[in-house]
């Protein structure tokens, strides 16, 4: 039986600010492209670890999904205080399950390990967008649109877009993903649609990787466990999804 992603078009890039963004506002998008036959990759911009959810795993602050963590009645204070270097790999771990139901092989998540930080800026957004342009020739490029209310977000959209305005022959195709609150009013925007024959297929797909996000299994090492942090920090986004919601884009600068 052929694989019904097994690689076979151009290359399609994601630049994924944070371990759980491709799937909350491009769900759609990298699903489509993979059942097509792209060969589409995921690159990680940042090391996710000033995400708030951190403190609350620590028992430190309460948390609107979960309320008060106690890190000794459940299990995990062998851990605690969880540090930025740890949560980060547990954020990665939670990317590198999900990007499989999505389409997504192994060796095309480039998680940055030695070269990300916590939080990016553009000249660095456009570093590491133009290193990956370089080694994939007239790939798609696709990150979050620039006048989106994250800063990190809205770092990449920007570096992107100027890129494409200054060398438009080597950053020729590129695709900006609005989040789903600006995506009705976002100038330019459109909801992305999947085609029909891909549909049911593409949501499976993407309810199958949302699991990865809700998983609570602490570990008995830094190396090990899942901790629900996307669930944690984006619960109802994540429901969102499981029902099929909406992604928006925008395709010229």
């Amino acid at each position: 039986m052929v694989d019904p992603v097994a690689p076979t078009g151009r290359p399609f890039i994601w630049f994924e600010p944070h371990q759980d963004d491709g799937l909350l506002w491009a769900w759609r998008i990298l699903t489509h492209h993979a059942l097509s036959g792209r060969e589409v990759h995921v690159v990680l911009a940042t090391d996710g670890s000033a995400s708030r959810v951190r403190r609350a795993l620590n028992g430190e602050v309460a948390n609107k999904y979960w309320g008060w963590h106690y890190p000794k009645r459940e299990g995990y204070d062998h851990l605690t205080p969880i540090t930025p270097q740890a949560f980060a790999k547990a954020r990665d771990r939670e990317l590198k399950a999900a990007c499989g139901p999505l389409g997504i092989f192994p060796e095309n998540l480039h998680l940055e390990l030695d070269w990300r930080k916590p939080a990016i800026d553009v000249p660095r957004a456009k570093e590491l967008i133009t290193r990956y342009a370089d080694l994939y020739p007239n790939a798609g490029l696709c990150t979050m649109w620039w006048r989106d209310t994250d800063p990190t977000h809205a770092a990449l959209g920007t570096a992107l877009r100027q890129l494409h305005l200054a060398e438009p022959a080597r950053f020729p195709n590129c695709r900006w993903a609005v989040r789903r609150s600006q995506g009705p009013t976002a100038p330019g925007a459109f909801e992305y649609e999947v085609p029909v024959y891909f549909a049911a297929k593409a949501q499976t797909m993407a309810r199958n990787a949302s699991l990865a996000y809700s998983s609570w299994a602490p570990g008995k090492t830094e190396d090990d466990g899942t901790y629900a942090i996307g669930l944690h920090s984006v619960g109802s986004e994540l429901t969102a999804v499981r029902r099929g919601a909406p992604n928006w884009i925008v395709d010229t600068a």
